[in-house]
């Protein structure tokens, strides 16, 4: 079947039959404006823009998050279907409407055809059951219903907010139901030990700094960077929250002569908030007394604690609260049949030790999938869905993902924050703007919470707001922001620089590093007019990041497109890729350019895919191409890095 493609519109920027490329005319010179020598500069932050993002390039074999999805031609394989299709229709329904899935999930197939194609013996099958698709497929080993038995005696469902938030379809599910394949039940990788001597000192800053074991870039610690201001750059009625930090780097230590450069990413090390922590001692019933009092750890391999150390046996002091606070994330993964599997072996309940089985079987594979594809869950929620099971903390500990930092591209350029007027001391400064992420809160109907790394940003934020709103010195707050320099190398940081035309395309995070490429490229008179930026919204009033704030010409170097504005004509913009078909001029001209680059960024699914897909109707049509030598052509330029697309990985989005 032919891919359908839009017709790029004749326009003043857009001619299509033209294969010529050609400089635009009336290209502004583009200046940075100083400042005014009365303007108040101290504790204020400099316009700039950056938001939460960790790099993918897209062009390499092991990108996590391609722009583009892969094609096979699809495979008869009735007999699969056939089978799926004969089950109780207690058990599946192929009419009913599957629930939304995390944009997060990974999904292999969405339809009967899609498991066509997909599955092709037993061995297949099995293998796609170990790894979860949530598509359908699990269900061969589905129960069938035996209600009408005289026998059947259905499992008594836990009755409480927190099993009912889960939305499990558990089936025809008794107590003597006979489930197979279960998961064997995980070792534990770890004991807690008494200190090693009485006069073993421990003092923790649990709720300032993160333990010195934790290495997330060895054989480097994880610096304290102070908080220098902070502000939010969204308004009321944005339908997410975004806040700008700058981040005092003035005494970061050197590591080997690294140093933050334009379109490199910190990583940052947030800790899982104290109400998070305290609601799971709670739930396990670990006293008081115990949660903060000084223990040796003592692992038996892998890497934990650490992040990035060496596979090895640790022995280290600790406590307990420093280690849900900074080491496990407690509210990002959906859950493991192993973290299931313990749990059900700790149950004293029957029923919810069946229901726990279940989901560890190849029985309940159905349940399991809809689970982990569901909103993301947390460790106290399903230890509260299941009150009966109380699994010993070692045990729990040695089944939960390691705490990964988040990464947020540098939003400036640092040597032009370092030069700005009024900075204090020839203080440093790096520049990052978060964007606040939100799921669903079970405790409440409609409530939410907040993603670990952002949720941590935007309590620090909000604390310097506060002081400043009421005329607090922030300073004698001593906010402070865990981090490591991270990823100075990554495809915009390596493909930023020369002298040639650029066109940046961005949507939402996608927008954050080109400001620093901006502000990079108004210091060069040789450069500063030839520079486009495409940037998404959804409502420029409310949401439309840094506006204002890209030098005097902002309005002839930007393009706005607003996606919840009401299109009215083919001139107007919906998506940025409807954008990129308005500027075919300017692409064609910047990538048929000497040392032209065109940047990508954001989001692979919907934006990345879009503009990819309109980047190859500009070649075909200006370039009088087929779709094929379109998608060659633009491989080439990534080749040549000409070319440069990064997405955000899955797990970001639950920061």
């Amino acid at each position: 079947m032919d891919t359908q493609h839009t017709i790029i519109p004749t326009t003043a920027t857009s001619h299509p039959d033209d294969p010529i490329p050609c400089e635009p005319r009336d290209v502004p010179e583009l200046t940075l404006k100083p400042a005014s020598p009365h303007q108040h500069v101290e504790h204020t932050s400099p316009q700039s823009l950056g938001e939460s993002m960790i790099w993918s390039n897209t062009s390499s074999d092991d990108s996590e998050a391609p722009l583009t999805p892969n094609t096979e031609p699809e495979r008869q394989m009735d007999e699969i279907v056939d089978k799926l299709q004969e089950l109780p229709a207690a058990t599946v329904n192929f009419n009913q409407q599957s629930r939304p899935r995390r944009a997060s999930t990974t999904l292999i197939s969405e339809n009967p055809s899609d498991i066509r194609r997909i599955l092709g013996d037993g061995e297949t099958a099995t293998q796609l059951i170990n790894q979860c698709c949530g598509g359908g497929c699990c269900l061969l080993k589905t129960l069938a219903p035996d209600t009408a038995s005289p026998n059947f005696l259905p499992v008594v469902i836990p009755d409480n907010q927190a099993f009912r938030s889960l939305n499990l379809r558990l089936g025809p599910l008794a107590l003597d139901s006979e489930l197979t394949d279960a998961t064997p039940l995980p070792p534990v990788n770890m004991v807690f030990d008494k200190l090693p001597s009485a006069e073993t000192h421990h003092v923790s800053k649990v709720h300032k700094e993160p333990p010195k074991y934790m290495k997330p870039h060895p054989p480097y610690d994880v610096y304290s960077a102070p908080l220098y201001h902070a502000r939010e750059l969204t308004k009321p009625g944005a339908e997410k929250r975004t806040f700008h930090f700058d981040i005092d780097v003035t005494d970061y230590p050197d590591e080997g002569g690294v140093e933050f450069k334009v379109g490199g990413a910190i990583g940052v090390c947030p800790p899982n908030s104290k109400e998070i922590v305290d609601e799971l001692f709670d739930v396990l019933c670990i006293p008081n007394f115990v949660r903060d009092k000084p223990a040796t750890l003592k692992t038996f391999t892998g890497r934990w604690p650490t992040i990035w150390g060496d596979e090895q046996a640790r022995e280290l002091v600790t406590t307990r609260r420093e280690l849900l606070t900074w080491c496990v994330d407690l509210q990002s993964f959906p859950p493991t049949k192993h973290l299931l599997r313990l749990m059900a072996e700790h149950a004293d309940a029957p029923n919810e030790k069946k229901i726990l089985m279940y989901l560890s079987s190849a029985q309940g594979q159905a349940a399991f999938c809809d689970l982990r594809t569901t909103s993301h869950l947390t460790i106290a929620q399903l230890l509260n869905a299941f009150p009966s099971s109380k699994p010993p903390l070692p045990a729990l500990l040695s089944n939960l993902h390691q705490l990964m930092p988040r990464f947020y591209s540098l939003s400036n350029d640092p040597h032009v924050s370092a030069a700005r007027p009024g900075l204090p001391g020839n203080r440093r400064l790096i520049e990052v703007a978060v964007t606040v992420h939100e799921s669903p809160d079970w405790h409440t109907e409609n409530g939410t919470r907040t993603g670990v790394g952002s949720g941590f940003m935007e309590r620090l934020a909000l604390q310097f707001i506060k002081a400043e709103n009421e005329g607090i010195d922030p300073g004698v707050l001593d906010l402070r922001v865990p981090m490591f320099r991270g990823l100075m190398s990554n495809p915009l940081s390596r493909q930023f620089g020369g002298d040639g035309p650029m066109v940046l395309i961005g949507a939402g995070v996608g927008m954050a590093p080109f400001r620093g490429f901006i502000l990079n490229r108004l210091k060069n008179a040789n450069c500063a007019n030839k520079i486009w930026l495409i940037q998404g919204v959804r409502d420029s009033m409310v949401d439309e990041l840094y506006s204002g704030e890209l030098g005097d010409h902002e309005r002839e170097i930007k393009k706005v497109v607003q996606s919840r504005k009401v299109k009215v004509g083919a001139s107007d913009a919906k998506y940025v890729q409807d954008e990129v078909r308005l500027q075919a001029d300017i692409v064609w001209f910047v990538v048929n350019a000497l040392d032209g680059r065109i940047f990508v960024c954001g989001s692979s699914k919907g934006m990345g895919e879009g503009v990819e897909q309109a980047l190859v109707e500009v070649a075909m049509q200006k370039g009088g191409v087929s779709e094929a030598e379109a998608h060659e052509f633009w491989n080439k330029k990534k080749e040549d890095g000409q070319y440069i697309a990064v997405s955000l990985p899955f797990w970001l989005e639950r920061s």
